[in-house]
């Protein structure tokens, strides 16, 4: 009978040990090997198109001698930073780490812009800002559908229609400026 107490004693201790031992303290339970490479690249990538966005779009906002570009660039800035903020929560639930400015590609390119003149400027702009829109909703679109996380799957669905509504407001202000 002491024996019979004595396994049952250590049995209930080794189960709390494990209980414990296995519990997680990630409010959602994915960690971050866990998170696919694709899923991560994915991150990464829309990451970095969401500082290059706001970076970009305060370049516009003070270069710009246009009124149509000054208020996109605004925009690039508001949509873009709250579709980043949304992005870092998730990537700092999953502990996964992600840019926090644009790549080194987009920052060259800025250096390139900020010498040139106010119509330069807006043309290039403009014509970037088509190229980058169109990267990005392919980059989303692939989200939407091959995400392993249903998470992220969401969250490239929900900025989706934003950022084809981008891509077309880019359209229109590159046809306008390019007409003499």
């Amino acid at each position: 009978m002491k024996m019979m107490k004595l396994f049952l004693a250590g049995s209930m201790a080794i189960s709390a040990f494990c209980f414990t031992a296995c519990s997680d303290d990630d409010d959602d339970g994915i960690g971050n090997h866990l998170i696919s490479t694709h899923d991560k690249n994915f991150m990464t990538q829309a990451s970095y198109g969401n500082w290059s966005e706001v970076d970009m779009g305060k370049l516009a906002d003070s270069m710009s001698a246009d009124a149509g570009v000054k208020m996109f660039g605004q925009k690039m800035q508001q949509d873009h930073t709250t579709a980043q903020n949304e992005l870092d929560d998730i990537a700092n639930d999953w502990d996964v780490t992600v840019p926090n400015g644009p790549d080194s590609m987009h920052i060259a390119l800025k250096q390139q812009m900020m010498a040139m003149s106010p119509h330069m400027f807006d043309t290039a702009y403009a014509n970037g800002q088509v190229r980058d829109h169109e990267k990005t909703i392919a980059l989303f679109e692939d989200a939407a559908a091959n995400s392993d996380q249903q998470r992220l799957k969401d969250y490239a669905k929900k900025y989706l229609p934003a950022i084809k509504m981008h891509k077309a407001m880019a359209d229109t202000m590159a046809a306008r400026l390019a007409m003499p």
